[in-house]
């Protein structure tokens, strides 16, 4: 084979002057038998007291030292060097009793083994480099005591281009040697950049122990490719653009036994374009220098990615990490052996809101990802969420499955975090989520149960967790919302729960205008604020996102015959309003509708937009006691005749606009109904038609019931009337207005049963209306078609007609009564 490298020296004015003490070098011959020109010192080495590795010959006393990763070396001393201007196309060794050489212009190892003796430094010319090609090898194994040197002829940095492996998949070796002042020249053959040592294509190094500074780029760069067996202990320093210039398919490659520090900036670039594809199961190591992304990184198909305990990855603008297509992150920032807290952080280049996208999950539920003790900031920007719902910090979407635990969520351009469809949290504790720009969190309503009370939200600008009513809570999820320290935010649509929905005590849930909470189908709602393991009092809050009247629709119990369904201690305002009432009878805070059961127990109920509670058709309210309905616009509550006996004199009705409970003349009091009406502290007020009982209805004393005009109240086919009040507590049955006729009155209609009995009562201002069912007269009270009735110490008066009515086929017995100014005289029999 014939050689092409030349050997000359150069004169006193380049380095040194002389060739005393210089070897030659040895190199292949043309049959590839290696031969020997000079004879080279000995490297022979011995294991010093502190485990290193030193050579037996004492370095040169006029050395310069250099620090590798494990020990302090001495620079090779001046001789007279060689030079080196052609391609090295045999197997070569650089070294001997001078170790010195120029080289000139760029060196081509191609299909050859380059191998550079410890002790020996190579001096490059202005923008001349080395260059390992396909099957080209290098091996440049120094000494702690006897480095490699590869260094430029003048000590300025990118005066040489540097060393560059080009798809060189042979075992390069590196070990104790110094790369220095490279970095230079217009062409970097395929390296992403210029740097000291660049390792592309589908090349290998082992590099450990090394120099690598001065560079007027980077120190050093990895292709997408490339295989680096080993990178420990380095020092990449004092280099122009940062520590190193890497792909994300090869920073796994950087080793946390180096030192990365020192640079004009103390980066390793990571650019994110080639994405982590199958089989990628890699850690990138806590440097001492931050890991500055650019791009997108993006984790495909069954990629797993660990971030070291410790690390800082900075991210450029528009830049984020993905994890998509069942791939994994973790991202645990505590020690494992020693369990120190040594935190994670994914952070912006430019310490500003929205400054990079953010951590996405994506369709990646098989095995769930972690960021524990992390801290995540100035993200939530770019103009791409991919299936996220809004922009944030950290975002779950498309079904992903994660673990956020102990971490930090702050200064997103949007919110902390997003939580779309589909996702599954294994935890969410522990966490603080502060100072982001629209809320600490974005989460569906099927989704909002993954947020924990260890947590803290607020310091926000907007210090909510947005809710949105997008996907209901299904018939298979029983879910609880923990009392968080900032409200849920519930802004458009109804919150349908087809399933079990719990809320912890001291939470507060606020709905923006024309939203809503909407039990249906058997979907039940458990909203309890005590304590249970110390009975403290802890309100449950629902209401608007406006402190006005009406500005949300209210809680809605619609088909949902369910036990579980509870309020205690709870306060809704500002509900009652929307354009749809549903299957109620009237805007209020609080309805239960068609067929619905439930308990409202020590709760207060204001500032509705209409009524302060509404029991529609075919309800159970199981309880109904020591509640508070106040300042409500139409009244405290809207009830159907069937119905009012739900309400109970322990609770409260009074300061609203309109003090009285409405009760809509509709199902009437059935035969097999026996209710009773508490005395409560404002009217029951029938507005139309006629309360007919064909069951029992009591009424307690010191009640009253005021009618509309034209309506009445009527005992029919076997139905009573009990309204036994007292000296002190009259029962009273009024009018509206107070004029002579202004409703019917009471009627005993077919009911021959004992049990009917007015005593103590007040009636006033009925005897009118058009119809008289089978009266023959207008009265206060008539007793009709074979009916019995016991009236006595009661007043009856001011009726337009008559103050009672008897018929022939009806008994009326009645004692102590004052009747007066009726219209048409006391009492007539007809």
């Amino acid at each position: 084979m014939k050689r092409r490298r030349l050997l000359k020296t150069i004169g006193a004015g380049a380095l040194a002057s002389g060739l005393a003490g210089c070897s030659s070098v040895s190199t292949g011959n043309e049959d590839g038998n290696e031969t020997s020109k000079a004879t080279a010192s000995s490297t022979a080495s011995k294991t010093t007291e502190d485990g290193t590795t030193a050579g037996t010959d004492a370095p040169p006393s006029d050395g310069k030292r250099v620090a590798f990763g494990d020990c302090t070396g001495v620079l090779p001393g001046e001789c007279s060097p060689q030079t080196l201007t052609d391609d090295i196309t045999e197997d070569t060794t650089l070294g001997g009793d001078c170790n010195r050489y120029v080289v000139e212009g760029t060196i081509d190892v191609t299909g050859a083994t380059l191998t550079v003796t410890a002790g020996t430094e190579l001096v490059f010319e202005q923008n001349a480099g080395l260059k390992i090609a396909a099957d080209g090898t290098l091996v440049a194994e120094g000494t702690c005591e006897r480095p490699v040197v590869f260094t430029g002829q003048q000590r300025t940095r990118g005066f040489w281009r540097g060393i560059y492996f080009e798809d060189s998949d042979n075992p390069n070796a590196m070990a104790y040697c110094v790369v220095e002042y490279a970095g230079g020249g217009d062409e970097f053959w395929q390296a992403d950049d210029n740097a000291n040592l660049a390792v592309g294509g589908s090349s290998r190094l082992a590099a450990s122990n090394c120099a690598v500074r001065e560079s007027a780029a980077w120190g050093f760069t990895f292709g997408p490719e490339v295989n680096v067996d080993d990178f420990s202990k380095n020092i990449v320093t004092a280099n122009a653009a940062g520590a190193g210039f890497v792909r994300d398919a090869s920073a796994h490659h950087v080793d946390g036994s180096g030192t990365y520090a020192g640079n004009d900036d103390d980066i390793v670039h990571v650019w994110g374009r080639d994405g982590l594809g199958a089989g990628f199961d890699a850690t990138w190591d806590a440097l001492d220098a931050r890991y500055r992304v650019a791009k997108l990184v993006e984790l495909r198909t069954d990629a797993h990615l660990t971030i070291a305990p410790g690390t800082t990855l900075s991210f450029e603008q528009e830049a984020g990490l993905k994890v998509s297509e069942s791939s994994q992150l973790t991202a645990a920032g505590i020690d494992p052996n020693t369990e120190e807290s040594k935190p994670i952080t994914f952070t912006g280049e430019q310490k500003t809101r929205g400054f990079w996208r953010g951590l996405y999950f994506e369709t990646s539920d098989r095995v769930p990802s972690v960021l524990e003790n992390c801290v995540i900031e100035y993200g939530g920007g770019g103009d791409e969420y991919w299936t996220a719902d809004a922009h944030a910090n950290v975002a779950v979407g498309g079904g992903a499955r994660a673990r956020i635990t102990r971490s930090t969520l702050r200064e997103s351009g949007g919110y902390g975090f997003n939580f779309a469809e589909a996702v599954t949290i294994d935890s969410f504790v522990n966490n603080t989520v502060t100072r982001n720009a629209t809320g600490a969190g974005h989460v569906r309503d099927d989704r909002a149960q993954f947020l924990s009370d260890t947590g803290t939200y607020t310091g926000n600008d907007v210090d909510r967790v947005y809710v949105w009513q997008h996907d209901d809570i299904g018939t298979d999820l029983d879910v609880t919302w923990d009392a968080i320290d900032v409200p849920y935010f519930v802004d458009t649509g109804a919150i349908e729960t087809y399933g079990n929905l719990t809320i912890d005590p001291g939470t507060t849930v606020e709905f923006g205008q024309d939203a809503g909470l909407k039990l249906l189908d058997g979907g039940t709602l458990t909203a309890v604020g005590i304590v249970p393991d110390t009975e403290e009092s802890k309100p449950i809050t629902f209401t608007g996102g406006q402190k006005t009247r009406g500005y949300w629709r209210g809680i809605y119990f619609q088909q949902t015959d369910r036990t579980e369904n509870q309020l205690r201690n709870c306060v809704v305002e500002y509900g009652g309003g929307g354009d749809e009432y549903w299957s109620a009878d009237a805007k209020a805070n609080v309805a239960v509708s068609n067929g619905s059961r439930a308990r409202i127990d020590g709760c207060t109920i204001r500032e509705s937009g209409a009524w302060g509670f509404d029991f529609s058709d075919d309800v159970s309210v199981d309880s109904f006691t020591r509640n508070t309905v106040t300042a409500n616009a139409e009244g405290a509550g809207h009830v159907r005749d069937d119905t009012a006996h739900f309400l109970s004199d322990t609770s409260t009705y009074t300061g609203n606009d309109e003090d009285r409970v409405y009760v809509w003349q509709r199902d009437d009091i059935r035969e097999s109904m026996a209710v009773t009406w508490d005395a409560i502290d404002v009217p029951y007020f029938i507005d139309t038609g006629a309360v007919s009982v064909y069951g029992a209805l009591t009424i307690e004393p010191g009640a009253t019931l005021e009618f509309g005009q034209d309506t009445g109240l009527r005992m029919y086919d076997g139905g009573i009337l009990s309204a036994v009040g007292t000296g002190d507590e009259p029962i009273t049955f009024t009018g509206e207005q107070k004029t002579r006729g202004y409703w019917r009155g009471i009627y005993f209609d077919d009911t021959n049963r004992t049990e009917n009995e007015l005593r103590y009562c007040v009636v006033e201002y009925g005897g009118g209306g058009n119809e008289f069912w089978n009266a023959k007269e207008h009265a206060n009270v008539a007793v009709t078609n074979g009916s019995r009735l016991s009236i006595r110490h009661s007043t009856v008066r001011n009726s337009a007609g008559y103050g009672y009515e008897v018929t022939q086929d009806s008994t009326l017995t009645a004692s102590a009564n004052s009747v007066v100014d009726n219209a048409l005289g006391a009492s007539v029999n007809t």
